[in-house]
């Protein structure tokens, strides 16, 4: 992204801190032209790229030292916050180290053991959540729970009496030490700071006092996408706080190189419905029209059908990004993608073949073909078949499946529901062991789902499970050849396509085509997240689209999102 001589001079005009909002693609870009240029025009001066992402940093060296030559190598240091911070820390005087720093397994069993000496009532996860709230901020933190302030105040005492420090406890600890005099800044001419809308307040607090130290810094960000409230991102706020706290220069870099005017257009109208944003113009370099489609489906599965059809109807070579604001809404479209035969890659969570009925169905199917216990433990596992039942070494003595659920009916006897369960799926296994010998597959499949029917916890399960057989049916070739198009990784790696992700996944790319799903008041926005964050969500999606966008809902999933109201779509 280039800079006209109006922006160039303003980018030049440096005071403490220059604030480059850039509303369209290529945040990346543009910081490595920054540097690039500061780099050239001042031969002893060192820089500091920041960012994010070890990707990111990596991203950033390859475009910076190409341009300068390796011998401005010395004088560039490029990392995450944390990175950096932890570098800050190794060079504390002597008799002053930085505490050991814990693995996420090493920090969760400290965790527990405070749980446990302070026994309460909140889960695990909310006791993390509100610890990992604490650490993002500078001031005294305050607990509405007692319990969980106690668990804080025990955690800390316990990383300083072991000499150790958590992730979050680095950036933090570089703050303080830096206030009090123990740790100086960074040796740099210049830092600048990528994707800044993502701040927290440590980070915040971390830049401002190299600002305030004679640093010059420069903070490249769009604050209509920072998307990460629920990780204490401070968005706009937090470069408001730097602007005021240090002299700075705002300049706005307008031009998006990616999108269609018309689906740019559409996105910069949804946006300006939000009140705490940067006052910025929006424009698209391209002048090539692209397509909008909106669509209304029945319900979720219906919708995944129109999504699998119109993906088909393209060309399944074609790019496209499908964009949920769950992972739970993009398990329907994988199921109509696998049964279609049609190559995708998941990004971001776990895909629907390896969770618990996915994998329990596969499972048996698995061990129909090989013989194998895993799979049929596993799915036993799932009917609700107690452990010490599976893992048993009496059980697993000499043969194959069908002989270890025999043996479990030998030694077990005619007690409680396992026994009708073991006994079912063992004879199930005769038919479908024979059944796949002679290539009757369909009959496999829709056996097993059969007998797993009974053991799904609910309604959506029993809808789910359908789907799975309804998908596995429609493949062709044999069995293995269908398990190893659903469950190998080179299923993945023929899928440069089709790519399935959440909103928040897809920040910082692009696809020709975009398609997101479960555009409903209630989903999108969410009930869970403010508005004007929904908003920057939708906004985020919308912008990923180059040629092509729709955006679909489904009617008994509740009304179309306003944002397409807001966005003039409809």
């Amino acid at each position: 992204m280039d800079l006209n001589p109006h922006q160039e001079r303003a980018v030049s005009t440096v005071g403490h801190c220059t604030v480059l909002a850039c509303p369209g693609s290529g945040k990346t870009r543009v910081l490595s032209e920054r540097a690039i240029r500061l780099l050239a025009s001042h031969d002893k001066g060192r820089l500091c790229a920041v960012t994010f992402t070890r990707d990111a940093a990596e991203e950033l060296k390859a475009r910076i030292l190409p341009s300068c030559g390796a011998d401005v190598a010395r004088r560039l240091a490029v990392g995450t916050f944390h990175s950096i911070a932890l570098s800050q820390l190794k060079r504390l005087p002597r008799g002053q180290k930085p505490r050991r720093l814990l693995s996420d397994g090493e920090r969760m069993a400290v965790l527990r053991r405070c749980m446990a000496q302070h026994p309460i009532e909140a889960t695990f996860e909310d006791i993390v959540k509100n610890i990992d709230s604490a650490k993002a901020r500078i001031r005294t933190p305050v607990f509405a729970d007692p319990g969980i302030e106690a668990i804080y105040i025990a955690y800390q005492d316990t990383l300083a009496s072991e000499g150790a420090m958590d992730f979050a406890d680095i950036v933090l600890s570089a703050v303080q030490k830096i206030s009090s005099g123990e740790l100086l800044t960074l040796p740099v001419r210049w830092l600048l700071v990528d994707e800044a809308q993502d701040m927290d307040e440590v980070q915040v607090a971390w830049v401002k006092a190299h600002g305030l130290a004679g640093i010059e810094v420069t903070l490249v960000g769009d604050d209509d996408q920072s998307l990460y409230a629920f990780r204490h991102a401070m968005g706009y706020a937090g470069l408001i706080e730097v602007t005021e706290t240090l002299a700075s220069t705002e300049t706005t870099l307008p031009l998006n190189y990616r999108c269609a005017p018309n689906i740019l257009n559409h996105a910069a109208k949804l946006i300006a419905h939000n009140k705490e944003r940067a006052p910025k113009r929006i424009e698209a370099f391209r002048t090539s029209t692209g397509d909008i489609q909106i669509v209304r489906a029945s319900d979720r599965w219906d919708e995944a059908d129109i999504v699998a059809d119109r993906i088909r109807m393209f060309g399944i070579d074609s790019e496209w990004g499908i964009l949920g604001r769950t992972n739970g809404q993009l398990d329907p479209i994988e199921i109509c993608l696998s049964g279609s035969g049609i190559p995708y890659k998941r990004t971001g969570g776990k895909r629907i073949w390896d969770r618990k009925l996915g994998s329990a169905f596969l499972g048996i199917q698995r061990s129909v073909l090989d013989g194998g216990w895993t799979g049929a433990a596993n799915a036993l596992a799932f009917a609700g078949v107690a452990p010490a039942y599976l893992n048993s070494r009496e059980v697993q003595g000499e043969g194959d499946c069908m002989q270890y659920l025999a043996n479990i009916l030998e030694l077990r006897g005619p007690e409680g529901d396992h026994h009708q369960r073991v006994a079912g799926l063992l004879a199930g296994f005769s038919s479908w062991t024979e059944q796949a010998r002679k290539g009757r597959v369909e009959l496999v499949v829709h056996g097993v789902s059969a007998w797993l029917l009974p053991h799904c916890k609910n309604d959506q399960q029993v809808a789910m499970l359908n789907r799975l057989e309804s998908s596995v049916a429609k493949l062709s070739g044999s069995l293995g050849q269908r398990l190893r198009f659903l469950t190998t990784a080179d299923n993945k790696q023929k899928s440069a396509g089709i790519h399935l992700m959440t909103l928040h996944s897809s920040k910082g790319l692009e696809f020709d085509n975009v398609w997101i799903m479960g555009t409903e008041d209630g989903n999108l926005p969410h009930t869970d997240s403010s508005e004007e964050e929904e908003r920057r969500l939708m906004y985020v999606g919308m912008t990923r689209a180059k040629n092509r966008l729709i955006l679909s809902s489904a009617m008994d999933e509740g009304v179309e999102s306003r944002f397409l109201e807001e966005a003039g779509l409809i």
